[in-house]
């Protein structure tokens, strides 16, 4: 921010020496003109971040027992900021009240006490805003059920922003309920907290740390899941398959929107089976436009795998119910053995990004006249002949 000021003061010095010579030309008028843009953004996100700080504040150590009405009385912005900035404050600190119940301030429409008022007795006649002047409010029955008002002002000192806050009862004394005083420095980034979830500049700064060191692009995670399979006409039954699967994730999106993976898995059972599988996903984010920091994420997935089973499980996957000759196959040694596709369609619950569990269908398409593999859903055109879940683990 500093850098900035002096950028402008090099920009505007010079040309004011030489204004007689040399007018403003337009790459300067709009070197100034950026180099204000983007001093008053600042200015504005720094205002927004110290209301976050006084709302916050607010639901930590309300300010009244029970909600109370509250009028907004004023709002005082820094010299050529204008009424632009008094517009974003006051609609910023609404929409905090909103949404933080916990405050327990309620805003109150009231617009006389804004306005300037005139009330005329024994002593004289008054001319004054509402506010300054409560009995005369209160003489004329326009309090609308308020007995509190709201003060915000912000001023910039030195390099900081500072913003005052008190709370005045509408009475002739005009006491101050509460009084409240933060600042900033100008030079530092605005936390930029969600209005709806506000924490301390603490946490806040922790979470953004946390995701600076962990929300990479990619991941390797590593799943640990069952499939089981519908029993088909056929008397055999297939075993709960266990699969232990690792690969690579990465995402599409800077948000995690859309998210891609390829694994590879394995799955062991003694004297049953030795299998091995490769698959890809694709999945999309359903719970938020954007991953969260603090809470979980729901993910829709779909997903295509190639799988080969070796040994006496693979006999469940053939076309025919085993005969004689399978058994003497198996005198011999040879173990039978089966390869086919699978596609999968599911949801993933993710907790940080880092642990997740999930659930899923699975179609087998070659599987249609397996007799020893039925349905768990038909829904005419797709049948599921598996069901999964898992749980996974992203480093």
């Amino acid at each position: 921010m500093r850098r900035a000021f002096l950028s402008l003061l090099l920009v505007v010095l010079p040309t004011a020496v030489e204004a007689e010579d040399s007018p403003i030309t337009a790459a300067q008028q709009a070197q100034m003109e950026a180099l204000r843009g983007e001093i008053a953004t600042q200015i504005q996100l720094q205002a927004y971040d110290l209301l976050d700080e006084l709302v916050f504040g607010w639901t930590e150590q309300p300010v009244f027992a029970l909600e109370t009405p509250v009028v907004l009385a004023g709002v005082s912005v820094p010299v050529g900021f204008g009424s632009g900035m008094q517009a974003l404050v006051e609609n910023h600190f609404a929409a905090l009240i909103v949404k933080n119940p916990r405050t327990r301030v309620a805003l109150t429409h009231c617009p006389q006490c804004t306005s300037v008022v005139v009330h005329s007795g024994a002593k004289g006649t008054i001319v004054a805003r509402g506010v300054d002047e409560p009995e005369a409010l209160s003489t004329v029955g326009t309090l609308s059920g308020s007995r509190h008002a709201l003060f915000l002002d912000f001023e910039i000192e030195g390099s900081a922003l500072v913003l005052r806050a008190r709370i005045t009862g509408l009475e002739p004394a005009l006491p101050i309920i509460y009084a409240k005083t933060l600042s900033t420095s100008t030079s530092s980034p605005a936390l930029l907290r969600s209005g709806d979830r506000l924490k301390s500049s603490a946490e806040a700064h922790r979470e953004y740390v946390d995701a600076l060191r962990g929300r990479g692009l990619y991941l390797v995670p590593i799943r640990i899941g069952v499939r089981t399979y519908a029993t088909g006409s056929a008397a055999v039954r297939a075993t709960p398959f266990p699969w232990l699967q690792a690969g690579v994730e990465g995402s599409l999106t800077q948000a995690r929107s859309w998210v891609g993976s390829f694994s590879v898995g394995f799955s062991w059972a003694p004297e049953l089976h030795v299998g091995w599988l490769a698959q890809g996903r694709v999945s999309r984010l359903i719970s938020g436009s954007t991953s969260s920091l603090t809470g979980p994420d729901l993910y829709a997935f779909v997903g295509g795998s190639v799988i080969s089973i070796h040994g006496q499980s693979a006999l469940v996957f053939q076309e025919e119910v085993p005969d004689l000759n399978d058994l003497l196959g198996q005198l011999t040694g040879l173990e039978p053995d089966a390869t086919f596709g699978a596609f999968q369609l599911g949801l993933e619950l993710r907790l940080k990004n880092r642990i997740g569990a999930g659930i899923f269908l699975e179609t087998l398409p070659s599987m249609g006249n397996a007799p020893a593999i039925g349905d768990y859903l038909d829904l005419g055109l797709i049948q599921f002949h598996s069901l999964g879940v898992e749980v996974s683990v992203c480093f």
